[in-house]
């Protein structure tokens, strides 16, 4: 009994001098605990910036699925089989060279000596998955890939100048291996990369949807690189620099519905073309689908300089009264779309701008940015066998025939020949106004400027 006693009392004294002890220092324990809280959250903070600051956030616009990410965006990653130069013609990259049949049916592409996956394993061309639509693919060793077709396509190669991961990974052959990347269901919203080399930055690869939220990022620091269309409102930031590039990967383009009652006449789509005032738009005036850099760009191709009084006297000649076009646009061109709907109402055109988030099956004239390919090879957007894809139902037997017999033509002073002839029948046909190469905006933060340049080209 007495021993079950002790112990208690033991126990209550020592509780009741803790409680006169806190009473007594109360306001120097509140004081430290508050002290070493803000310690610990402070260090906390600073670790956080210290391991922030050998990492590059770099901002894309657009929405991209895992099987559609630009090769671009994954150029730190791995390489392509190959890669296709800005004057349109087929590079070594993974691929060491290639071999074609005299039918043009058959490719065989043979892998350069030494390289590795991210794992150190060495690529092995049964290692490389690849889907392209309607070529049988079979390696036929570990350094040889054959790709059969059913049909001669000269521009097949156009194809191969995508990423190449190792199959069921995300094992490529660039200097940076990516370690994570985050979703929304099927939509990438990050992309995190580490460097093999230590010397070089993380980098965190972050999409948005849109221009302006791309834009509010740079703004608030969330990234510290991307590439944006408009950026006037950023020259004077002091932190900022701004620099200016031509895209010759795209051109904004007027598709006009060549079924249309009134758009089936190439009178009043001349028109229309003439009747543009080009020379404010920021970019170089087009005057192709294919961009000037190509080695198929005819510069020799008929131009539609702003002239109004020819604009009115080519709709007085298609005898149109009272004419009325509806000119739909998405969200990143609705300024142009207003200047283009004044330039049309002054010769005498009403314009009902129609405003959509993507592009519609049925349009009477459509305001789009037209993705190029580096490939002169069009047949998809303007063979009139294409309907899926030929978006204005433009039909032309000459053209039809310069895009056939391009494509399967192999010998390159023809090809180019066919090429000049194509572009010079469809800008006289006018199926569309192809208005203006766009200026990029690259924004770098300066003092991320030394981590951008230790990333390779």
């Amino acid at each position: 009994m007495f021993s079950h006693k002790v112990p208690v009392r033991r126990f209550k004294f020592w509780v009741s001098v803790f409680r006169a002890y806190i009473n007594r220092y109360k306001l120097w324990i509140l004081l430290f605990v508050m002290f070493a809280s803000i310690t610990t959250f402070g260090f906390k903070i600073f670790l956080q910036q210290v391991s922030r600051t050998n990492v590059l956030a770099i901002g894309y616009v657009g929405t991209y699925k895992l099987e559609n990410i630009p090769t671009n965006v994954l150029a730190l990653a791995t390489d392509s089989l190959l890669k296709i130069d800005k004057s349109g013609k087929p590079q070594p990259a993974m691929a060491s060279h290639w071999t074609t049949t005299d039918d043009g049916k058959k490719y065989i592409v043979f892998l350069k000596d030494n390289l590795k996956w991210h794992d150190d394993t060495q690529v092995n061309a049964k290692d490389i998955s690849l889907a392209v639509s309607g070529v049988s693919i079979v390696a036929l060793n570990n350094k040889a890939i054959e790709f059969d077709l059913k049909t001669p396509l000269v521009s097949f190669l156009q194809t191969l100048d995508k990423p190449v991961f190792k199959t069921n990974s995300f094992y490529g052959t660039g200097q940076f291996r990516i370690v994570h990347i985050s979703k929304i269901e099927d939509i990438i919203k990050e992309i995190k990369l580490t460097p093999k080399n230590k010397n070089l930055p993380r980098v965190e690869i972050k999409f948005y949807p849109t221009q302006s939220q791309a834009l509010e990022a740079l703004k608030i620091g969330e990234v510290k690189v991307a590439t944006v269309s408009q950026a006037s409102n950023l020259h004077s930031w002091p932190n900022l620099e701004v620099e200016r590039t031509l895209d010759e990967t795209e051109v904004i383009t007027i598709f006009y519905n060549n079924d249309d009652a009134l758009l089936s006449s190439k009178e009043f789509r001349q028109a229309l073309n003439y009747a543009i005032n080009r020379q404010e738009f920021d970019g170089v005036l087009g005057q192709s689908p294919i961009y000037p850099s190509s080695w198929t760009f005819n510069e020799a191709v008929k131009g539609y300089d702003y002239n109004s009084g020819k604009a009115k006297e080519l709709i007085s000649k298609s005898q149109i009264e009272n004419p009325k076009v509806t000119l739909t646009v998405g969200p990143a061109l609705e300024e142009i779309a207003d200047r283009i709907a004044n330039d049309w109402e002054a010769i005498g055109v009403k314009v009902v701008i129609k405003k959509e988030k993507s592009v519609p099956s049925d349009f009477q004239a459509l305001l789009a940015v037209n993705e190029l390919p580096r490939d002169p090879d069009q047949y998809a957007l303007w063979h009139s066998t294409q309907t899926a894809t030929n978006i204005t139902k433009y039909k032309n037997v000459r053209v039809d025939k310069l895009l056939e017999d391009a494509r399967i033509t192999r010998e390159e002073d023809r090809r180019k020949d066919l090429y000049f002839e194509f572009q010079k029948v469809l800008t006289d046909d006018a199926p569309a106004a192809f208005l203006y190469y766009p200026y990029k905006y690259r924004v770098v933060y300066k003092n991320a400027k030394p981590l951008l340049s230790k990333l390779p080209e």
